[in-house]
Parts: C-alpha cells; sequence; structure tokens
C-alpha cells in the first residue's frame, strides 16, 4: 500500500478537526476517549494531536463516513494515514 505524506496527513488531520469543530457532541466524545484537553488541541504537538484525531475516527464509522463526506476524502486515504502515521504495514 502507498503511504500517506506527512502534507496529506496533515490535510486529512485538520478535515477531521474542521468536523469536530462542527459537531460540539463529537467533540466532546473525541475530548473524552482520548483525554485531549482545549489547550492540547490550540497548542499542543501537532502530530500526537493528528494520531489522536486519526485513531478516534479510525474507530468511529458514522464520524469517519460524515467526515469523509464532508470533506471529499475517501475512508480509505483516512484509513492510509493512519496506519501510515501510526507506522502499520497496511
Amino acid at each position: 500500500m502507498i503511504e500517506s505524506t506527512p502534507e496529506k496527513i496533515q490535510f486529512i488531520a485538520d478535515a477531521c478537526l474542521n468536523h469536530l469543530i462542527a459537531e460540539p457532541e463529537l467533540l466532546g466524545q473525541f475530548m473524552t476517549e482520548t483525554g485531549t484537553s482545549p489547550d492540547e488541541m490550540r497548542g499542543g504537538d501537532p502530530e500526537s494531536l493528528a494520531s489522536g484525531l486519526l485513531e478516534f475516527f479510525a474507530q468511529n464509522e458514522s464520524a469517519l463516513l460524515s467526515m469523509c463526506a464532508n470533506a471529499r476524502l475517501t475512508p480509505e486515504e483516512v484509513m492510509r494515514a493512519y496506519y501510515t502515521l501510526n507506522g502499520h504495514d497496511r
């Protein structure tokens, strides 16, 4: 499988974050499940935030499909970015 580039991974992470911002209930769920604070979302390590965002969406199919439809991404692109960022061979 072709790995995602760092730029593509960041684009997808940004799409995930934008989706969460538009869905306050889902944002709360993300913050609760990942233990991410508002400060970490604003000024934390971008790679850690991207990893958390991609993992959250990878494990939440309905959120993944909704985000993909809004961002004009395929679930496969998101999963490829997730596996690339986490060092999995998929």
